[in-house]
């Protein structure tokens, strides 16, 4: 089985936080590729710089050079599955997760996250592993 991060998935484990143990699973099972949306890397700096931690960003990039390898970007397939997510969604979904849940969709992957919205999208929808949310 392959999987997609969603940004809140990669910083429960960068930052060690509720979720890590199933995250560190997941990159260590052989059997599983790994792949982030392109749209998780501004999202990743952008966490970084609001912890002023920015100047982490270069050993970011080499401690998951390997998800690095696997960006997947955002076309117009992606664009319309994020377009019926959104449709769907009871409450709103935020249009960036949209995308990432339909990245993951489109390419048949499943989705690790700890967003409560996204876990409100129907498995029969979007295959995914919810982890555990953050706790204040």
């Amino acid at each position: 089985m392959s999987h997609l991060l969603d940004t809140s998935a990669w910083l429960a484990h960068l930052f060690g936080e509720p979720g890590v143990e199933e995250v560190s699973r997941i990159f260590e099972d052989a059997q599983s590729e790994v792949f982030v949306s392109v749209l998780s890397l501004p999202e990743m700096y952008g966490r970084l710089k609001a912890l002023d931690r920015q100047d982490q960003w270069p050993l970011v990039r080499d401690t998951y050079a390997e998800l690095f390898a696997r960006v997947l970007p955002v076309d117009e397939s992606i664009a319309a599955a994020a377009i019926d997510f959104r449709s769907r969604a009871q409450p709103r979904l935020p249009t960036i997760d949209a995308l990432i849940a339909a990245t993951a969709r489109v390419h048949g992957l499943i989705l690790v996250h700890r967003d409560p919205h996204l876990a409100a999208i129907s498995s029969e929808n979007l295959a995914q592993v919810s982890l555990p949310g953050k706790q204040a």
